[in-house]
């Protein structure tokens, strides 16, 4: 482990953290314990960041989590936050600071979640409603059972323009990762992917789902079937035929609608297919991947810097210039800062991962606590560590690389009275056991 700091004229500093591995072999993904607080920790990066910062792109937004005992009718789901965020939908609106029930299941569901204090509201300036579930997926890294090495790794639903469908959640991870082969979630987007082959050869490129297997039947993209997925697309066209939502690796919904909402998680695969909500999606084509991941965009490529996005994302800086990807990516390359991980191969094809500090969000003393890097300074740091391809993974205030379950830098979210550091809850990590 090493801990670098970075000086500047103007007396900021940077400090990053570099961790060297022997193998790919090492990095596994994990999934942390899902934690109920996550709701209140969504919610509060709503209420103190998000909404203050453009308060007219918000209306009410209704956060929700749906505890294991509680019961849902699924209907043509198979997942039952996506069945309850269907149900609030269409049976509850807000008028001012009440809900109006229109129908008898809404409002009994709503009832049983206020009771059980699983309801967040924030308010905005729009006249509208939203709903959206937390899903019951993301947990902290520092409540797993200790490692050599955690560190958060994908980037995850979370903006409320990637929840326009019911078929979305908040703490949905985004992005293709394969082990030995093996697609544990297909890409999407058409990103740009860290991809090591089983022989040792390091890549970055573009992936996309090409074919996909249910039920034993195999389905290329073109031929016997067709993909349609964010952001070209929020509905699929007029069609008749089957189609089936598919989030991961699982299909989450079937449907002979004329049209349906594309997930910001997920896509729509059309095709004559006997398929059932519930059964699993498997991703062929990745056999010879010892280890993939797709998340941001790449900012080293055999040694040059990147200096530019080349994955695709959702731009609407216009809008909104707040910087919370995942598909939302209004940033600049070379200004925005930002707590940043990344993850690369050196000369010798061996994985490096790098944690830059970002600057703490409440009370920052320059000088002494980090400024937070760009993703250019992020592709020196990199190369300073002897990189020679990298992509950036989730950062902001998800940041952190735990080293036997102690932090050596400082996450950039704060508590407002104290100065305390505030972790966040995430999906997904890499560790190395």
């Amino acid at each position: 482990m090493e801990i670098k700091t970075y000086s500047y004229p103007d007396g900021q500093i940077q400090r990053v953290q570099i961790a060297r591995l022997d193998s790919w072999g090492q990095l596994e993904f994990l999934r942390p314990t899902p934690t109920p607080q996550a709701l209140e920790k969504f919610a509060d990066i709503y209420r103190r960041y998000l909404v203050p910062a453009c308060p007219w792109l918000f209306g009410n937004m209704v956060l929700f989590r749906l505890p294991e005992d509680v019961q849902i009718p699924l209907g043509n789901f198979a997942d039952r936050e996506i069945a309850a965020a269907a149900l609030l939908r269409k049976g509850v609106t807000m008028w001012g600071k009440t809900p109006v029930f229109h129908s008898a299941a809404a409002r009994g569901l709503w009832q049983t979640l206020e009771s059980r204090d699983c309801i967040r509201i924030v308010r905005g300036r729009l006249p509208v409603t939203q709903i959206i579930p937390v899903g019951n997926l993301c947990g902290y890294l520092t409540e797993e059972e200790d490692a050599a090495l955690k560190v958060n790794a994908s980037f995850f639903i979370m903006d409320k323009f990637d929840c326009a469908t019911v078929f979305d959640k908040i703490g949905t991870p985004l992005g293709l990762l394969v082990k030995d082969g093996v697609v544990e979630n297909p890409p999407l987007f058409g990103r740009e992917a860290l991809l090591v082959r089983k022989d040792g050869t390091v890549s970055i490129q573009p992936v996309a789902v090409k074919e996909l297997e249910i039920r034993g039947k195999c389905y290329r993209i073109g031929e016997n079937a067709r993909l349609y997925s964010r952001p070209e697309r929020s509905h699929t066209p007029p069609s008749r035929g089957k189609k089936l939502v598919i989030i991961g690796t699982k299909v989450v919904a079937v449907t002979q609608a004329l049209r349906v909402a594309i997930p910001a998680s997920g896509f729509v695969l059309q095709a004559d297919c006997p398929a059932n909500p519930g059964d699993p999606v498997i991703y062929p084509g990745f056999e010879d991947i010892a280890f993939g991941i797709q998340v941001g965009n790449s900012i080293l490529r055999k040694g040059e810097k990147t200096g530019k996005f080349l994955s695709r994302f959702y731009n609407i800086y216009h809008l909104q210039p707040v910087p919370f990807p995942p598909s939302l990516y209004p940033m600049d390359f070379h200004k925005s800062r930002a707590a940043r991980i990344a993850l690369g191969a050196d000369a010798a094809g061996k994985p490096v991962i790098l944690w830059a500090e970002g600057a703490a969000k409440i009370g920052h003393i320059p000088g002494e606590d980090s400024r937070g890097a760009t993703l250019w300074d992020l592709a020196q740091f990199c190369a300073d560590a002897g990189m020679v391809d990298a992509v950036n993974l989730d950062g902001g205030g998800s940041a952190q690389m735990l080293l036997h379950g102690k932090r050596s830098l400082q996450l950039s979210d704060r508590e407002e009275t104290t100065g305390a550091e505030v972790e966040r809850p995430v999906p997904l990590a890499l560790t190395v056991k």
